[in-house]
């Protein structure tokens, strides 16, 4: 059990860039489709409703995103990262509000569009998950500057969570073994059968490359944290 649980932190360690870039992602969408709404309204031009649901779908999926990396800090580090804590930043307590009443309300939560800028309209109120009121007060900036400031603040502390993480030996390397790769190889359905016989024929070869890789996940992840603070920096001054 030991053995699968220090396999499991690597491989969430491992996946983790991906899901910063999947932040990125999202944050860059709903950047693009603000900043496109803002110029077709100063040019007294229709804003198309494809664009309104970058924003309001890209928003749903970057909140999620959030508690994702939430998560798997905490496997990643051993560290707990309550929300108590992402609620110092800015507008942390409306991102966790926020996110809850998307995901499990199906709120749109961005509903309000002013002069080609998209805003929370008013208060959100809900039942959490004790059946208790929740009134979530609605942020005076508009969406695109919110979901930078906040993926600004998180990112960085995000960053010197896991710094104290970084060349941790356990960590560092491919998230499985060859006989892992054995097994999947062989269960494979979708791979092809020349390249299972490619790989059946250079197998020890395979196997002493793995065996090399000194990969550090965790320098992975805070470049690409850093990627995205230096996109929130320079979004902030247009």
């Amino acid at each position: 059990m030991q053995a699968f649980s220090e396999r499991h932190r690597r491989w969430v360690a491992n996946h983790f860039g991906g899901k910063i870039k999947e932040l990125h992602y999202h944050l860059t969408a709903i950047v693009v489709a603000c900043d496109q709404s803002l110029r077709l309204s100063s040019s007294g031009l229709h804003v198309p409703s494809e664009n309104s649901e970058a924003v309001v779908f890209g928003f749903s999926a970057f909140a999620n995103t959030i508690q994702t990396l939430k998560d798997a800090a905490k496997t990643v580090t051993g560290e707990q990262l309550p929300w108590s804590q992402i609620e110092q930043l800015r507008h942390g307590a409306f991102m966790r509000n926020a996110r809850n009443a998307t995901t499990h309300d199906g709120h749109p939560v961005v509903s309000a569009w002013v002069d080609g800028r998209y805003f929370v309209p008013a208060r959100i109120v809900r039942l959490g998950d004790r059946e208790q009121i929740i009134e979530i007060a609605a942020p005076t900036e508009d969406i695109r500057t919110l979901c930078l400031e906040f993926s600004q603040d998180f990112c960085q502390m995000l960053r010197e969570i896991l710094s104290r993480t970084e060349n941790v030996a356990p960590l560092r390397g491919i998230p499985f073994d060859m006989a892992e790769l054995d097994e999947a190889i062989a269960e494979s359905n979708v791979m092809p059968e020349f390249v299972k016989q490619m790989f059946a024929a250079n197998r020890q070869e395979i196997a002493k490359s793995l065996d090399t890789i000194r990969h550090d996940p965790v320098a992975e992840v805070i470049k690409r944290l850093d990627e995205v603070t230096r996109y929130c920096g320079l979004m902030q001054k247009e």
